[in-house]
């Protein structure tokens, strides 16, 4: 019997030994780092367009973030900055060229580079300032 009661405990010591470091990470998780990509390199392409309707530029990197102005489809943007969020939602810093406004916008909301004066192909009319 005494054999037994060894067992016993040290099986419950042994999973007492597993369980209490998985209960205590649980009590306390740090906030996972935030994955910044940094400016995008020297040769990047510049001038990129907005592609929809119209974006809307914000403060911060969040949807919930006060929005500070619009960028309509076919105005040329300069990206400055870009962040990934931990989801993997990608954000841009712009400043958007007509108006000087700067802030974050969806990137994918943002096109391929457009030659110097022309909108967006996916545009139905021409940004506001513009003609075609």
């Amino acid at each position: 019997m005494p054999a037994h009661l060894g067992r016993v405990s040290w099986t419950a010591l042994s999973l007492l030994i597993l369980v209490l470091p998985a209960m205590a990470a649980g009590t306390d998780h740090p906030p996972p780092p935030e994955r910044h990509a940094g400016p995008p390199p020297l040769n990047a392409p510049r001038g990129w367009v907005v592609t929809v309707n119209a974006a809307n530029v914000r403060r911060e990197h969040s949807v919930d973030a006060a929005v500070l102005g619009l960028a309509h489809c076919g105005e040329r943007v300069e990206i400055v900055d870009t962040w990934i969020s931990p989801l993997g939602t990608r954000w841009s810093r712009v400043v958007v060229v007509r108006s000087g406004l700067t802030g974050w916008v969806l990137w994918s909301l943002l096109g391929h580079p457009a030659p110097l004066g022309h909108p967006a192909a996916v545009c139905p009319t021409p940004p506001p300032g513009e003609e075609r």
